[in-house]
């Protein structure tokens, strides 16, 4: 038997990473889900949350308009959020929905405890090992919520000049949450998405996204497989798991694991 201040020491600790972006186009929902399916399946139990009202996540596991509980009832009501949870039909993955009534909260943003809700709500899970929070294309409060819950931030970006033009002040939001609420924060990089080999635009993009964010050495590929995927509502994994754009996301996902878990 392990002395007790051993014992006090091993705590499991729950990794709830954001992905965010506040440009929409971005890759941040494909993100999101292929990265919690491959967490599941590497035997992790992973809680995917659905924080955009536009439910495009949730989609991919149900229809949003026959749930009676989602995380529209966990912001409005206060309903705990183990309430809305649903199953999937992945081993270790389980869903927090979300729906279009999700928008009519957003001028909780006047009330002093908004930013904390999901933090909140959050804490009262112990079973995860991963939970991935997938934001909305926007620095809404659902967004602010994330980022203050977060431990870590992925940020999905193409390799577009317009991709850029919002990174200031993402950047800014999350050095003031970073300041001001969640000291914890970190940053784990950038995933350039949607890229295209050997182009004058990527070259050129790719050294003014690390002024921002660290760059993840793994990117994804453009191509119609990541499409084809959300049509079949299924992961890239499962969808076509011998597609470029799956090794693509599998080797982003051990290059994220490593970073996490040294």
């Amino acid at each position: 038997m392990l002395p007790y201040y051993y014992v006090a020491l091993i705590v499991k600790t729950t990794r709830i990473i954001a992905i965010t972006n506040q440009k929409g186009g971005e890759g941040k929902t494909t993100t999101a889900i292929n990265l919690a399916f491959g967490l599941a399946k590497r035997d992790k139990r992973t809680l995917l949350v659905d924080m955009d009202p536009q439910a495009n996540t949730t989609g991919l596991f149900a229809n949003p308009d026959n749930l009676e509980k989602t995380m529209y009832n966990v912001f409005s009501q206060s309903t705990p959020i183990q309430e809305a949870i649903i199953e999937t039909d992945e081993k270790n993955l389980w869903v927090a929905p979300s729906k279009i009534t999700l928008a009519e909260v957003e001028s909780m943003g006047q009330n002093v405890d908004a930013p904390y809700i999901l933090r909140d709500a959050l804490h009262a899970l112990k079973d995860f090992d991963y939970i991935i929070i997938d934001c909305p294309p926007s620095l809404s409060i659902f967004t602010i919520n994330a980022l203050v819950a977060a431990t870590h931030v992925v940020v999905p970006a193409q390799a577009e000049k317009f991709s850029i033009d919002g990174m200031t002040g993402l950047q800014t939001t999350i050095n003031s949450i970073k300041r001001r609420i969640n000291p914890d924060l970190e940053v784990a990089g950038a995933l350039v998405t949607q890229i295209k080999a050997k182009t004058v635009l990527t070259k050129t993009i790719l050294p003014v996204v690390s002024q921002f964010f660290r760059v993840f050495d793994s990117t994804v590929s453009a191509g119609v497989a990541i499409g084809e995927s959300h049509l079949a509502r299924k992961s890239i994994f499962d969808y076509a798991p011998d597609s470029k754009q799956s090794k693509e996301y599998s080797d982003f996902l051990e290059e994220l694991l490593r970073e996490l878990e040294a």
